[in-house]
């Protein structure tokens, strides 16, 4: 499993980005862009594929539907996590779309996500699983993944990925970044 360091992570002047903050509100359920590491969505948009990356995330991850509860709750237990001083943004970010923040776990602790506790330990690395990912590795719904996490350069859209919708119109992603 992968993730892509952000691209001016650790330069002089860098401010770093993440999808949720130790203040951010309460997530929108219809906030496309809610899962997405703002590093990510600026890398499209320096490209010219911020209305691909979009439409990936409205059609395949997010299925033309609002966000689930379950991916609603993770984000606010990410929050109370980062209140906490528990995790902090490693430094990148999910290969494939939505394009999620990484955590790093400080410390070990614990998250509870749809009546269910995920236990992670210092140096582990969170981050969130959309629906097209966890149908492809039997994730049981859930939309954590704990890991180590290993980088990578090379991205994915999930319009790409062969059990894809293809944004419910027969059209493909836009893979690569």
């Amino acid at each position: 499993m992968w993730d892509i360091l952000k691209k001016f992570f650790g330069e002089t002047g860098y401010i770093t980005k993440m999808d949720t903050e130790p203040e951010s509100p309460d997530p929108d359920p219809n906030d496309v862009w809610a899962f997405t590491d703002p590093d990510a969505r600026d890398t499209y948009e320096q490209q010219g594929k911020r209305a691909k990356l979009e439409q990936d995330i409205r059609f395949e991850v997010m299925r033309g539907e609002p966000w689930r509860a379950e991916d609603l709750e993770y984000k606010r237990e990410l929050r109370r996590l980062l209140q906490e001083g528990t995790i902090t943004d490693k430094g990148s970010y999910w290969f494939s779309s939505p394009f999620p923040t990484v955590y790093r776990a400080k410390k070990s602790g614990t998250l509870s996500v749809a009546g269910k506790t995920f236990s992670f330990r210092k140096n582990d690395d969170i981050v969130y699983q959309c629906p097209m990912t966890r149908d492809m590795k039997g994730h049981s719904g859930d939309p954590v993944l704990v890991a180590q996490l290993k980088p990578t350069s090379k991205s994915t859209l999930c319009g790409d990925m062969s059990s894809a919708m293809k944004g419910g119109m027969g059209g493909g992603g836009m893979g690569g970044m």
